[in-house]
């Protein structure tokens, strides 16, 4: 399929208004001894507006190929971290029945006057550190 014509006028242009700023700069550079020549003055104007210009051309134009660029970092980064993203998921599935029926009765309790886990669930002293049945740092 190809692409828009668009992205190829874009690119042009951008790559036009690159040679600007460079002549701009270059006009810039050329009359900076006296700011009031005729060259420190074009420059003034040319350089800054033609970069940003520049910036905003080239952005456009090369959007469907920084599209694609990214979409295949993201592709070799899931790619790389695998395993790793198969342990969390695994991890994260790992709620149990019992927890979150340990959990509902608590909300049905009320919780004012008992502690309970956050992770297991569990009731827990209100004192501890450390839950008793998963172990973890509360």
């Amino acid at each position: 399929m190809d692409k828009p014509k668009h992205f190829l006028i874009f690119k042009i242009l951008g790559f036009v208004f690159l040679f600007i700023a460079c002549f701009g700069f270059y006009k810039l550079f050329t009359g900076f001894g006296d700011f009031e020549s005729n060259n420190f003055m074009i420059g003034m104007f040319l350089g800054p507006i033609s970069i940003f210009l520049t910036f905003v051309f080239l952005s456009i134009g090369f959007r469907p190929e920084l599209s694609k660029l990214s979409t295949k970092s993201v592709k070799y980064i899931q790619e790389e971290n695998k395993d790793d993203l198969r342990d969390i998921v695994n991890t994260n599935a790992q709620i149990t029945k019992d927890a979150v029926t340990t959990t509902v009765q608590a909300v049905k309790e009320g919780l004012e006057d008992q502690i309970y886990c956050k992770y297991c669930g569990n009731k827990i002293d209100k004192d501890s550190v450390f839950c008793k049945h998963c172990g973890k740092k509360l």
